[in-house]
C-alpha cells in the first residue's frame, strides 16, 4: 500500500494531473488579490479545451494548439472583464451565466464544426510530445517523477514561482494588492485601478488558457463534452484556501490531484468506484474544514463578538 501513496507512478501522474489545476489557481490569484469575484474558471477552461483541439486539429501542431487554446481564455477573459468592468454586471451573475453556457456552446460548436457528439478523436489531433531530461532522469525517485512529461508541465512548476515573486516582490504585484485591499487609497497613490483590474483578468485568462490546451493535447488527444469535469471549481476552492498567495494555491491543487491519482491507483483494491471518484472532492471538503477551524483558532475574538 506504501508503494501506491508514495511511488513514483502515483506521484508523476499527480503532477500531470495537477498541471491544469495549478494553472487555473495560480492565474485565478490574480484575481482575487484585485477584489476580483471570478469563479468563471471552468468556463474559461472549457473554452480553452475546445479551441486547443481546432488549433492542433487543423495546424498538425499541438503547440498552435496550445495558442488557441490561450486565445480563448484570453477572449473568456476579456468578455467577462466587458460585462463586470464596463456593463455593471455582477461578477457573480456573469460567471454563473458563462459556466452554465459555455457547456452548450462548446457542444454545439463540437456538432457544427467538427460533425461529432459527446467526443471527438482524431489521429490529426495531435498531442504535445514528451521531453527527456538528461540530468533530472538520474536522481533517484524525483528524477522517476519529473522526467518525461511535456513542456507545459515544466513550465508550469517555473510559473509557480514566477507569480509568487510577481504578487510578491514587483511594484506590479504591490499596486495589484493595493487595488484588492482599498480602490480608493490605490487611486490616492496614482494607481490605475480599472487598468490593474483588467490586468489581472487578463493573467487569469492567459494561465487557464493553457490549463485548458492541456487537457486534449496533454496526450490523451482526445476533446470531450464538459471535459473540464469541474476542475475549474477546484481552482476556485484552491484559491479561496490560500487567500490568493500562488504558492499555497499551487500546493493545494497538487494535492486535490494527488487524491484524483491516489483514487485511479486504488481501483485495483476493489473499493466501491463511486467512492473513488469522490475521493477528490473529499480531499477538498477536509481541506476547507482544516482551513476554517486553523482560522477560528487565529481569531478567537471575531468568534466571541
Amino acid at each position: 500500500m506504501l508503494s501506491i501513496i508514495l511511488g513514483t507512478v502515483t506521484m508523476a501522474a499527480a503532477l500531470r494531473l495537477a498541471v491544469p489545476l495549478i494553472l487555473s489557481s495560480i492565474g485565478g490569484c490574480f484575481g482575487d488579490r484585485a477584489g476580483i469575484f471570478n469563479i468563471a474558471l471552468e468556463s474559461f477552461m472549457l473554452c480553452s479545451a475546445f479551441f486547443a483541439t481546432l488549433g492542433s486539429y487543423y495546424s498538425g501542431n499541438p503547440y498552435v494548439g496550445v495558442f488557441c487554446g490561450i486565445l480563448a481564455g484570453l477572449g473568456c477573459s476579456a468578455l467577462f472583464g466587458v460585462m463586470v468592468f464596463h456593463m455593471g454586471s455582477s461578477g457573480m451573475v456573469v460567471s454563473i451565466a458563462m459556466n452554465l453556457g459555455m457547456d452548450a456552446f462548446t457542444s454545439f460548436l463540437l456538432l457544427n464544426i467538427l460533425g461529432k457528439r459527446g467526443s471527438f478523436m482524431d489521429p490529426k489531433l495531435i498531442s504535445l510530445p514528451t521531453l527527456q531530461l538528461p540530468l533530472v532522469d538520474k536522481i533517484p525517485y524525483v528524477g522517476e517523477i519529473l522526467n518525461k512529461h511535456n513542456l507545459v508541465v515544466y513550465f508550469t512548476l517555473l510559473a509557480i514561482a514566477g507569480t509568487w515573486i510577481t504578487m510578491y516582490q514587483t511594484p506590479f504585484g504591490l499596486r495589484l494588492r493595493s487595488v484588492g485591499i482599498n480602490e480608493k487609497a490605490a487611486q490616492t497613490t496614482g494607481t490605475n485601478v480599472l487598468r490593474y483590474k483588467w490586468y489581472s483578468v487578463l493573467i487569469t485568462g492567459f494561465f487557464v488558457g493553457i490549463a485548458g490546451a492541456i487537457l486534449p493535447l496533454g496526450g490523451t488527444s482526445i476533446f470531450t463534452e464538459n471535459m473540464s469535469a469541474g476542475r475549474g471549481f477546484l481552482a476556485v476552492a484552491a484559491i479561496m484556501i490560500a487567500k490568493g498567495n500562488p504558492l499555497l494555491a499551487s500546493l493545494y491543487s497538487f494535492l486535490f490531484a494527488y487524491a484524483e491519482a491516489l483514487a485511479a491507483s486504488m481501483q485495483n483494491f476493489g473499493i466501491p468506484s463511486q467512492l473513488v471518484l469522490a475521493l477528490p472532492y473529499f480531499m477538498t471538503i477536509t481541506v476547507l474544514l482544516f482551513s476554517g477551524i486553523r482560522t477560528k483558532m487565529k481569531n478567537p475574538s471575531k468568534e466571541a463578538a
